[in-house]
């Protein structure tokens, strides 16, 4: 890491400054650019005119004593802020450090490394929230020499040595957020705490919103959900000749939104994760009964009673989807989602005798022959065997029989819950079942997994 000189310093303030001019001043640049393009004289005499006037105000003996003097008083920083509670709150946020180790398994404020620290107040006023915000190198921000009491930051901010140190203790005690009379809000909660039980008094317990965390949170779910990288992972999945990567995948994620239509007036990461913030679950395990798939010697077919109530979750999900009646691309997909877990449950279970069953268990069972041909690979193996190993190379008649089968046996359930209309469940429903059967298999065959191997 660059040691922080005194030129550095300097040039970071003025850097800060001018990146804050260019995003002020972003559309007259560009209509500057476009009149200079144009050949129109009076137009770029305006622009450059105003842009002047602009640029003054953004230089570092006007800009700095206004954020000292003025910017200053309206904001209020802080890892924990009151308004992430109740928006209209003009409680006190607070920077919160503590070295405490957190039990295992457990995480919160005190397992991030560098807590961004959060600004919530006048929205005019914001530009030195971007000010202390600036990347001076890859890993430190003009805030974190101003925490660190950096003795060159101290004389950066004004050509006089007095007004410098005085303007940067301003902004010091504004970061560290070192308060002498803490305030409240009405709008705020609170909690009573007893301090012992044989006494009558209490610790006042105020929760603020943790800002620092929960922008950390949102920053990772986003890079998680909608990064470069797992966007290229997800699309190669489904391609023949692509490189495979691993990505993680969130589920039962839910959202709550702070600030309404003006997240800005929340806080400043409020405004730049546009109010959202991401729930992760935290909830009690679900205790299933733990089901196993019997397979009956007497059952001609794997598609019996017993794999219906296997799959009956994903089964009553069809049924849902076939009820409402509406021709929509969320009803679609909702019905596709739920036969593709009827599959992943048929395929599952199928893997299970496969792998568990000893060679040769078919023999003593009723199933169709296509069915043990698929159910009984090892089987092949054994020695006398030697049609039946010739009847499994022969992929496309058995497998049809078992796309078949599934199909038959689809349209029977559908038809027994929906007796009204049973005869809607045709030729045109069979053959949309078989293409679903024949979809799973093509993706279980792309990932290296063929189910009927």
């Amino acid at each position: 890491m660059t040691e922080l000189s005194p030129e550095l310093a300097s040039g970071a303030v003025r850097a800060a400054l001018t990146s804050l001019y260019d995003k002020k001043t972003e559309t007259q640049q560009k209509q500057l650019a476009k009149a200079i393009e144009s050949g129109d004289e009076k137009k770029v005499a305006e622009l450059q005119a105003t842009l002047a006037e602009i640029q003054k105000k953004y230089s570092v003996a006007t800009w700095i004593p206004d954020a000292a003097n003025r910017m200053a008083k309206q904001l209020n920083f802080g890892t924990h802020i009151s308004k992430g509670v109740h928006s209209s709150s003009k409680g006190d946020n607070v920077n919160f450090e503590m070295n405490n180790n957190l039990p295992k398994g457990i995480i919160g404020h005190q397992s991030l490394f560098n807590p961004k620290i959060d600004a919530s107040g006048n929205a005019a006023a914001l530009p030195l929230f971007s000010f202390f915000d600036f990347n001076v190198s890859k890993d430190k921000k003009i805030m974190d020499y101003i925490i660190e009491d950096n003795v060159h930051f101290k004389h950066s901010l004004a050509k006089n040595k007095e007004e410098s140190e005085k303007y940067f203790h301003i902004f010091r005690n504004l970061l560290t957020g070192e308060l002498t009379k803490p305030c409240t809000s009405e709008y705020n909660k609170q909690m009573l705490w007893a301090v012992d039980q044989d006494s009558d008094f209490y610790i006042c317990i105020v929760p603020l919103y943790p800002s620092s965390l929960t922008n950390l949170v949102y920053e990772k779910v986003q890079e998680i959900k909608y990064s470069d990288a797992v966007k290229t992972a997800r699309k190669n999945r489904f391609l023949v000749n692509a490189e495979k990567m691993p990505y993680v995948t969130l589920s039962d994620i839910a959202t709550v939104t702070i600030g309404g239509s003006n997240p800005q007036g929340v806080s400043r990461h409020m405004s730049s994760q546009r109010g959202k913030n991401y729930l992760l679950p935290s909830l009690p395990p679900i205790i299933k009964q733990e089901r196993t798939f019997k397979l009956s010697k007497f059952a001609n077919s794997i598609f019996s009673m017993a794999m219906e109530y296997n799959a009956r979750e994903a089964i009553q999900s069809i049924f849902k989807a076939i009820k409402n009646t509406r021709n929509i691309v969320d009803v679609r997909e909702a019905r596709k989602r739920a036969i593709d877990e009827v599959l992943y449950q048929v395929f599952a279970t199928a893997e299970d005798i496969r792998t568990n069953m000893p060679a040769g268990w078919s023999k003593d069972y009723e199933l169709d022959h296509s069915q043990k041909l698929w159910l009984d690979p090892k089987r092949a193996d054994l020695e006398g065997e030697e049609d039946f190993k010739a009847e499994r190379e022969q992929e496309d008649d058995w497998h049809r029989d078992i796309v078949h089968s599934f199909a038959r046996w689809l349209n029977t359930l559908m038809q027994t819950e929906f007796k009204t209309i049973a005869n809607d469940f045709g030729d045109a429903e069979h053959l949309d079942w078989e293409r679903e059967i024949e979809d799973m298999k093509k993706r279980y065959e792309r990932a290296g997994k063929g189910v009927f191997l």
